[in-house]
């Protein structure tokens, strides 16, 4: 219960501050990865590899990208939903641009809540992590967004997840 009333608290607390800082940029997007679950139980461990679809929603100016991510993965017998905010540095503006196409690498953190189910089991808890990769600014009011995320967890029956993930964000 604590994980879930700190976890509104930062929310409420970034999205606020964020308003003021982050007025001219607002993002909402979709997002699409291949990951790669980690799990342990008590007679085995092993990588489950999975599609996980998410959505993604927040805001950003020309040096920070603030969002609010929500993401599912499925396969036969493990299922997993997350919910995080990311801070995302864009490390710099433009490596290479022309004809308004603009590149912005970044490098950044998240951390946020995991529901995780294996075998009829099922378990919540925290997640955190660090994620990099690269955003493409193709029109004033679209960019897509080519990113790999790993992020460690307090569960028992879950160590680590990885993924690839390409978005496409819509910028109002």
């Amino acid at each position: 219960m604590f994980n879930k009333v700190l976890l509104a608290g930062l929310l409420m607390l970034t999205f606020s501050e964020a308003e003021d800082s982050f007025s001219s940029e607002r993002l909402i997007g979709i997002e699409v990865g291949y990951a790669s679950a980690e799990t342990q139980t008590t007679s085995r461990s092993s990588s489950k590899k999975d599609v996980e679809v998410g959505f993604r929603i927040g805001a950003q100016n020309d040096d920070w990208r603030t969002t609010l991510v929500g993401n599912i993965a499925k396969s036969n017998d493990h299922k997993y939903q997350k919910a995080m905010i990311t801070f995302d540095k864009f490390v710099w503006q433009s490596l290479y641009e022309k004809d308004n196409i603009v590149f912005k690498p970044y490098i950044g953190g998240h951390i946020g809540w995991i529901k995780h189910t294996v075998d009829e089991t099922t378990e919540n808890g925290m997640l955190y992590g660090a994620e990099v990769g690269l955003v493409w600014n193709v029109l004033d009011e679209i960019d897509f967004d080519l990113g790999y995320r790993y992020s460690v967890t307090n569960l028992d029956s879950l160590d680590s997840l990885d993924a690839v993930t390409m978005g496409v964000n819509y910028i109002y």
